[in-house]
């Protein structure tokens, strides 16, 4: 096998998506790989590098936020949530990611900046981004534990609830406390 940056991080997602987040350790994508742990830091620094490489994975598909109707809004919360649940551990991944604060390549950054050009002040873009993000990672988070739970039988009997009709709710009360702000529509400027 020919050892790349790409080999390594696409084994890490698959060791993520098999085993979870917590078992993906330098050691063991570098067994798997067949080498020795030192190889890998030729091509990654570090194992927050990493990370953040499987984060920029996991994000790859999703478009950027730029600006317009409330329904745009809620189906780019939507698609984050989705490609967050696509990956085991892929909410708890990117939230950690995230935490080391390099929101310059954070879903949220297009979010902040659709706000902006529909022309609320930096403040309320800066506050709505951050928090619809992690909205959107608290509720993946949460479906995670859920999943989770479920597969090794400790998840007491819950009620049944429609996980896209809910973060859509959320969403939603959240969009109308944006616009209840006052500071400008969320209809595209023209």
């Amino acid at each position: 096998m020919n050892l790349s940056r790409e080999s390594i991080v696409t084994t890490a997602m698959s060791l993520m998506d098999t085993y979870g987040l917590a078992d993906v350790t330098m050691r063991r994508v570098a067994s798997t790989l067949g080498v020795q742990p030192g190889a890998l830091y030729y091509h990654v620094e570090s194992k927050q590098a990493l990370f953040a490489a499987m984060s920029q994975v996991i994000l790859a598909d999703l478009p950027p936020f730029s600006g317009g109707h409330v329904v745009r809004l809620r189906l780019w919360a939507a698609r984050l949530h989705s490609l967050l649940l696509a990956h085991h551990g892929g909410a708890e991944l990117v939230s950690s990611v995230l935490a080391l604060g390099d929101w310059e390549s954070s879903p949220g950054a297009s979010v902040q900046l659709g706000l902006l050009a529909n022309g609320y002040t930096p403040r309320t873009a800066s506050a709505a981004a951050h928090g619809l993000v992690n909205l959107v990672l608290g509720h993946a988070f949460d479906e995670e534990q859920r999943i989770a739970a479920t597969r090794l039988g400790l998840a007491p009997q819950m009620p049944s609830w429609d996980s896209a009709e809910m973060l859509d709710d959320a969403v939603g009360l959240f969009v109308e406390g944006l616009l209840a702000t006052g500071e400008a529509p969320m209809e595209p400027r023209a």
